[in-house]
């Protein structure tokens, strides 16, 4: 018997047993959900629906051999369609997943992530955690411009599902992804941190704020958003030592964009 595929459900433990028809039948079903017809997709979605973890492990197998964007949507969203009866499932995938070394191993990932953060069940919070660590262990390895930057996005919804299951446990990874403000960063880092983020965040934001001042208007006020919530939240005044590092024009910025008390004072 041939081993299974990296990341396969085939094996697992609990794995259920049913009739050569049945497995007959998923397979027939998994493959429709390649189909260009939307009726057919549909109709091959409600049909493995019926039989919950099993109908996902094939799912799951198929999409961890066939990571293309086409066939990465259907497979989640036949997923989703499934429910908790995945959860399990995609929870030993993600453990069994190999190095991420191709884009394509990052889109499979991405795609887990988006199903547990449907889920909404907290048992997904240490897989979501060791998905972080082997990204960025790819991201150290490899000099790939296309694959650092799918790592890069893979991550920020990594941080986005651990924001709703109010974990803090990736803090200090989004931390650094923001870095110490002087470059911009990637699209939805300063969401995050506006979300979950400390006083940690504050000298970074607002030399942040310096650079996207003079790029665009909407990551301006993000920026500026972003800054207040955080001074409210951990009560940061503008005396705060964390602030003396600032030069004349970085300090400049804080008072413009610091939060204001009632009276109108810093």
């Amino acid at each position: 018997m041939s081993e299974p595929e990296p990341g396969s459900t085939r094996g697992k433990q609990g794995s259920a047993v049913i009739a050569p028809a049945a497995k007959e039948e998923i397979r027939k079903h998994v493959k429709e959900l390649l189909s260009d017809d939307f009726a057919v997709r549909a109709a091959s979605m409600t049909s493995l629906e019926k039989y919950g973890a099993v109908a996902a492990e094939a799912i799951v197998d198929a999409l961890v051999l066939k990571p293309e964007p086409h066939a990465l949507t259907s497979f989640s969203d036949a997923l989703a369609e499934i429910g908790k009866p995945s959860l399990n499932v995609v929870l030993h995938a993600l453990g069994h997943l190999p190095h991420i070394r191709w884009p394509e191993h990052v889109y499979v990932v991405e795609n887990f992530v988006d199903i547990l953060a449907q889920l909404r069940d907290r048992r997904a919070v240490t897989p979501l955690l060791e998905q972080l660590a082997k990204l960025n262990a790819a991201i150290r390895r490899n000099h790939h411009s296309q694959l650092v930057h799918c790592c890069e996005a893979a991550k920020v919804k990594i941080h986005r599902a651990l924001i709703e299951f109010g974990e803090k446990g990736g803090l200090d990874d989004l931390t650094d992804m923001l870095g110490d403000g002087r470059k911009r960063v990637r699209d939805g880092v300063v969401e995050a941190i506006t979300r979950i983020g400390d006083r940690r965040a504050l000298v970074p934001l607002v030399r942040l704020y310096d650079i996207d001042e003079h790029v665009t208007l909407s990551g301006r006020k993000f920026i500026k958003d972003a800054i207040r919530v955080i001074a409210r939240r951990e009560r940061v005044t503008l005396e705060d030592k964390l602030f003396k590092d600032l030069n004349p024009s970085e300090r400049t910025t804080l008072g413009r964009v610091f939060p204001k008390s009632r009276n109108g004072k810093h």
